[in-house]
């Protein structure tokens, strides 16, 4: 397989894992299949439109080739079909998510780089391209989104750190080699974030207490 069919391929991935996550997020809102699909798409499209319009890199990849779209359209219409019938943990959801930060992230970085970008930039763009339309999916379905999560685990560290690698590295290794280790390093990382509670640590000044969590003064309200 060839560099560029390999990209191809991952790109389509990505798109699909990040339309599940879209439609898997809409579980409980009350949306039909049409909301459903929209919010798929949004996830899965949004933050690699943001990218193209920034970098003004026109026709926008999913209108150029509109397979990405019908990947979108199909895998959010599958999860909703599958998902009337199959409960799935809660944590499906945010592995299916590490899985499309980190191809994501690295396809923007990629391309960034393809239209020789300076390297902050790449790296300004592997995070948009990874996090945005998870954002997106999250204010569209009324949650706090997870990068904005003050309890929440890595999430924007994780594309940040594997953008600054596939950057640091780019030219030293093979672009294919690169790209995989990078991906990789991003999920393994927010697998850790997520399994092993790993966090960056909160602001706070010395003789303040933290703000009490919501939600544990709700578990501890005995009324």
């Amino acid at each position: 397989m060839i560099y560029s069919e390999f990209i191809y391929i991952a790109e389509l991935v990505g798109t699909a894992v990040f339309s599940i996550t879209g439609a898997l997020a809409a579980q409980g809102k009350r949306l039909d299949i049409l909301g459903v699909v929209v919010v798929g798409i949004v996830t899965a499209l949004g933050g690699g439109t943001l990218r193209d319009i920034v970098m003004d890199a026109y026709p926008i990849g999913w209108v150029r080739d509109t397979s990405y779209l019908w990947t979108a359209i199909l895998s959010a219409i599958a999860a909703f079909i599958l998902c009337r019938y199959w409960r799935y943990p809660r944590r499906i959801l945010l592995v299916l998510d590490g899985m499309g930060l980190a191809l994501f992230a690295i396809m923007g970085a990629q391309k960034a780089m393809f239209y020789n970008m300076p390297p902050v930039i790449v790296v300004m763009m592997g995070v948009m391209t990874g996090c945005a339309g998870g954002m997106i999916r999250d204010i569209i379905t009324r949650q706090v989104p997870l990068m904005l999560q003050r309890d929440g685990e890595l999430y924007v560290t994780c594309a940040l750190l594997g953008s600054l690698l596939y950057v640091s590295l780019h030219g030293y290794m093979d672009p294919r080699d690169l790209a995989l280790g990078a991906m990789l390093f991003i999920f393994v990382l927010r697998m850790a974030a997520i399994f092993g509670n790993l966090r960056l640590p909160e602001f706070v000044v010395a003789g303040h207490r933290l703000e009490p969590h919501p939600k544990k003064d709700q578990e501890n309200d005995p009324s």
